[in-house]
């Protein structure tokens, strides 16, 4: 079993394998998984090994969360694939050990056994071209990449392969499959038109047989070619894939096996000089949702709410920072040993984010959250059970009825998605400004402002935060403010917009329930001006109508809280909140509860009916 260990303020990750009885974790020094943080206890907490497997029991007097369920003291939960740990800033995700991955350990050694192959022949190449990997990566020309290929093709016909029958055989398999995930993504059409630019054949007798093979299994597997059947048919493609390949595996000659090889061995060339190397053929399968790159040769994928390891690797530091500056060159900025982090968005949306040497100790680390090709719906939410009917109709008459929401919750809960979906409900006629780091909200109404924050120059100067976005979006006459996150000062200039006409703005921010984003609103207003807590309370309750609490339990997404924020209790000198839908867990199947209803009715219910924004029917 393994623990991949996140720091979620700086992106920073790592690996643990866990294979003693017990690993003591905490802040200490002496603790076998030391996290440095004021947020966890000396001695925090102890994953231990028994007959049935990992637990996981808390000791220090900080709080842990398991799949974002509180765990109580000396209270020991089991632990599975999947799930995750969070203590302060850190995230511990377990690394799946199903059958499916236990059965694929063979398979991972032998794509490192490939990538060793890929690795000796990309050397031999540089020394070939007398170039450096930057020079090499410095123009995408027709030409360039005529010449490239030319000298690779050579190459592949000398170099003996030493590469063993089995991971051969791995590697054809996966290469067909890969090819057949490119048709059925229209990434196919892309990938030959890149192999004509470098001058590769493509009707030579192999290919035409491999493209006999691939179809013959497109129409055994029933795959369609209509754009929106993608999701039923990358499904079908991984379930049954290797049933389907052994009806045509005795059939295929060597040679058609050895050019596929080479084929393969081409293209990843070709995507770590021209492209995003290993990380391209990643970015492409529509069931990934993140690639975390702890190292080099340590490449990880998030599918389905599970983490495992890709079997893809870089083939040098040299290379993956190279990966790093292709990404964030394009979008003016820069990253070296004077800013070794960086926040960035590839040209399809997906966010980036990259740190290095000194602050990355095994090398150059990588995080990519994908952007969805196709934005989810509130249907979508619906049917994975992330919120019901009745909570749905509800946000959607706040949206239409222009209160102030704020989505709060942890990493990978799901916050942005849950925007993206409440901002379909705006109004098409509002005028909405948009403002992030690193553009991925996806809007589908016209008339929208993206803006988005451009750091220092290379003299320190010229840089744009989110606060200097929200302050100029205000003389850019707005309907809504919608900000991706807050995370500081900008904080208390979202709320002074609220409360000076801006009604329906939303942004996201950290927080593991209502009553821990009021106090991070408080500290993070405080961050911008010192202002007496009570004058910062008035501005929350009175700027504030809505929180939605996401939260991730086990593999699933949900919506565990909806909140209504009444205002500030001047006796107290406390904000009042008042739950109106709560999430039930089943205690054995936690991800299986229910969103209910309170029985509260918000102060603001009367003014959304009579707007005709909601029914009492669809609520209540």
């Amino acid at each position: 079993m393994q623990l991949l260990i996140e720091n979620t303020l700086t992106a920073q990750t790592d690996m643990k394998e866990l294979v003693n009885q017990t690993y003591q974790i905490g802040r200490a020094k002496d603790c076998d998984i030391v996290l440095a943080s004021r947020f966890v206890s000396q001695h925090q907490a102890q994953i231990a090994f028994n007959r049935k497997g990992f637990t996981v029991q808390l000791c220090g007097a900080s709080a842990i969360y398991v799949n974002d369920i509180e765990l109580r003291q000396d209270e020991r939960l089991p632990l599975a694939g999947g799930d995750r740990i969070r203590i302060g800033e850190y995230v511990l995700s377990v690394v799946s050990e199903s059958k499916e991955a236990e059965s694929g350990s063979r398979n991972l050694d032998l794509a490192k056994k490939f990538v060793e192959l890929e690795t000796r022949v990309h050397d031999q190449l540089l020394e070939r071209l007398d170039l450096r990997k930057a020079d090499l990566s410095s123009t995408r020309s027709d030409e360039h990449m005529r010449l490239v290929h030319k000298h690779l093709t050579v190459l592949l016909n000398e170099i003996p392969f030493n590469l063993e029958p089995e991971a051969e055989d791995y590697v054809i398999r996966e290469t067909l499959k890969m090819e057949l995930m490119d048709r059925i993504t229209f990434q196919d059409t892309k990938r030959r038109s890149s192999a004509n630019s470098s001058g590769e054949d493509w009707s030579s007798e192999h290919d035409q047989e491999a493209d006999r093979i691939k179809a013959s299994l497109a129409a055994e597997l029933k795959l369609s070619a209509d754009p929106s059947d993608i999701k039923e048919n990358v499904q079908k493609l991984e379930k049954h894939f290797d049933d389907a390949i052994q009806h045509h595996w005795l059939g295929m000659s060597g040679g058609l096996k050895r050019y596929l090889l080479k084929r393969r061995i081409r293209k990843d060339i070709h995507d770590i000089i021209f492209g995003l190397g290993p990380l391209q053929d990643l970015l492409n399968s529509p069931s990934i949702t993140e690639i975390m790159v702890v190292s080099r040769n340590q490449i990880y994928v998030e599918k389905n709410g599970r983490i495992e390891e890709s079997g893809r690797a870089f083939v040098s530091d040299e290379v993956s920072f190279s990966i790093i500056e292709r990404i964030v060159s394009p979008l003016g900025r820069r990253i070296d040993k004077a800013q070794p982090l960086v926040d960035a968005r590839l040209s399809d949306g997906s966010r980036v984010n990259a740190i290095i040497p000194p602050l990355a100790l095994k090398g150059p680390c990588i995080t990519i959250r994908k952007f969805s090709r196709d934005p989810f719906t509130i249907d979508d939410l619906l049917e994975k059970g992330s919120l019901n009917r009745r909570a749905a109709a509800f946000l959607k008459g706040c949206v239409r009825g222009k209160k102030n929401i704020i989505i709060s919750g942890g990493t990978g809960s799901g916050k942005t998605t849950l925007l993206n979906v409440l901002s379909s409900f705006i109004e098409p006629q509002d005028r909405i400004v948009t403002i992030e780091d690193s553009a991925e909200l996806q809007l589908s109404q016209r008339h929208v402002v993206q803006l988005e924050t451009k750091p220092p120059n290379i003299e320190g100067s010229g840089a744009f935060t989110i606060r200097d976005l929200v302050r100029n979006s205000l003389r850019m006459r707005p309907d809504r403010i919608i900000v991706g996150e807050c995370r500081g000062g900008e904080a208390l200039d979202m709320l002074q917009a609220m409360n000076t006409g801006h009604s329906g703005s939303m942004t996201t921010a950290h927080a593991n329930s209502p009553e821990d984003m009021m106090l991070r609103l408080e500290t993070m207003v405080l961050t911008a001006m010192n202002m007496p807590v009570s004058a910062i309370r008035s501005q929350i309750g009175s700027a504030l109508d809505v929180v939605v609490q996401a939260s991730r339990i086990g593999h699933a997404r949900r919506v565990t809280q909806i909140t209504e924020v009444v205002g500030m209790d001047e006796e107290q000198g406390e904000i009042i909140l008042e739950d109106i839908f709560v999430y039930r867990a089943d205690p054995a199947k936690p991800a299986e509860g229910e969103l209910v209803y309170t029985g509260y009715v918000p102060l603001f219910m009367s003014d959304l009916v009579d707007r005709g924004h909601v029914t009492l029917q669809e609520i209540f």
